[in-house]
């Protein structure tokens, strides 16, 4: 029998996101657990800044820039591994709580059922009334409501990891093997309001000014303060304790269905998050430094894989050609990366997979990172003139710039942009594909995630 897969996408979590503590309490002992009893790749790299630059390469094994970009829906024109998996005999389905991860966006390609699980409360009508705002960010004003029955919280901008884990739950229930099971969880993605911790007038008010401050922090440049670091901070990590039981959840359903010793369950992050470290907060398109860029990626898979943790740089674009291979699947034609059975097998690094893209594209404006495991160089078609580069060890946090000083190496990190940019000419007669029509209901909720002004 072939292995089930389950995929587990967790939008916006940074690298160091696991292993974190409380006082003397782990934030994520299930997590920490599973990372460590399974195999870890600990220098993992996305191939994009944002969800929509970084799911193409994830799901497809192809860099956003390419197939007529990353805006539109998916492009048929695409590899399709969850495809190859259906006509290998899997049974395929996702649940996805990201708009931008949707029937919308061309998402359901390949899987025989597809979910789109969405909110169901929506703002109060108070917050369109002029100076409601206001009124919504203050705690006394929110105490009268409260007494008066009203619920006055913020919208709710995606089904949480409970509802998540209860529907594929449902699935695997009755789910036959083999399957493919895809699940992307958004917890930990701004707002991080976890809408059971919003029940106190007191915190509900601190919500309203939540998102009235980061939105001036992010839109109109205004400082976010040390203190209100430190709440975001602890909301990030309140979302991501909450996750971490969740997924506990989710094993527990697959043992129950008693699939789980054929099962690979991998874990992996889109992008990370920005907490300062180069004067935004959040997932800004433009961020190719590695609060962004760094993911965690792991598989559990006791009997099918072995245990350790793998330091050797590895790219999210080849995560499904990874997947197939362990599973015995034909992989289609077109696709960019490469699997890591080697790593495991200990042959060392697959070719080609040394060298680690990641992209900001937009139609007009390029941001391309070519990374290693010793340096970083950006390059921007905006500035082409002016890019960037880092020494990794010696400057983790990517602050000074070596690209007027480190020539000879600069000269080899551009000349991997350039054939980077050779690739995608094959891709010149591909359309650009167009935004598809949204409802307003979906575009409320972009803004609300920071993705819209």
């Amino acid at each position: 029998m072939k292995p089930n897969v389950v995929l587990l996408t967790i939008d916006t979590l940074r690298s160091d996101a696991l292993g974190r503590r409380r006082g003397s309490a782990a934030l994520t002992p299930y997590l920490d657990t599973l990372a460590r009893d399974g195999l870890r790749f600990s220098q993992a790299v996305t191939c994009g800044s944002w969800t929509q630059a970084a799911f193409p390469p994830l799901l497809t094994s192809t860099y956003a820039s390419m197939h007529g970009g990353c805006l539109g829906s998916l492009s048929s024109s695409r590899p399709s591994p969850v495809e190859a998996f259906q006509r290998a005999g899997y049974h395929t389905a996702a649940f996805s709580t990201s708009p931008l991860l949707s029937r919308v966006y061309g998402y359901d390609r390949g899987f025989s059922a597809f979910y789109d699980l969405e909110p169901c409360a929506r703002d109060p009508w108070l917050r369109r009334v002029k100076g409601g705002q206001r009124l919504l960010r203050n705690e006394a004003f929110q105490r009268l409501m409260s007494g008066l029955g009203l619920d006055l919280r913020p919208a709710i901008l995606y089904a949480d990891a409970a509802e998540l884990v209860d529907r594929a739950g449902q699935w695997l229930a009755t789910a036959e093997e083999p399957f493919f099971l895809w699940l992307h969880a958004m917890d930990v993605h701004w707002p991080y309001h976890l809408s059971h911790d919003l029940v106190e007038p007191g915190a509900v008010a601190q919500a309203w000014r939540d998102l009235a401050n980061l939105h001036t922090s992010n839109w109109n440049g205004r400082a976010v303060s040390v203190e209100e670091k430190a709440h975001y901070i602890d909301l990030y990590e309140r979302s991501l304790a909450y996750v971490d039981g969740q997924v506990a959840r989710l094993v527990s359903l697959l043992m129950e269905t008693g699939c789980f010793d054929n099962t690979v369950l991998v874990v992996v992050s889109d992008h990370g998050e920005e907490f300062l470290e180069h004067g935004r907060w959040g997932h800004w398109e433009n961020n190719l430094y590695d609060e962004i860029l760094r993911v965690p990626l792991f598989f559990y898979a006791p009997g099918l894989l072995p245990s350790g943790r793998i330091d050797t740089q590895v790219r999210t674009l080849d995560l499904m050609p990874t997947l197939l291979d362990l599973c015995g699947v034909p992989a289609p034609e077109g696709m960019e990366g490469v699997s890591l059975r080697s790593l495991w097998e200990g042959r060392g690094q697959p070719p080609g997979a040394e060298v680690a893209i990641a992209e900001m594209w937009r139609e007009g404006w390029h941001r391309i990172a070519v990374r290693t495991e010793a340096h970083k160089f950006i390059w921007d078609s905006q500035a082409p003139d002016s890019p960037e580069l880092y020494d990794l060890q010696r400057d983790p946090m990517e602050k000074e710039n070596l690209a007027h000083r480190a020539l000879a190496l600069r000269q080899v990190m551009e000349r991997h942009v350039q054939s980077h940019l050779e690739r995608l000419e094959g891709q010149a007669a591909v359309p650009t594909l167009l935004e598809p029509a949204l409802s307003q209901q979906v575009v409320e909720r972009l803004r609300g995630l920071g993705y819209l002004e």
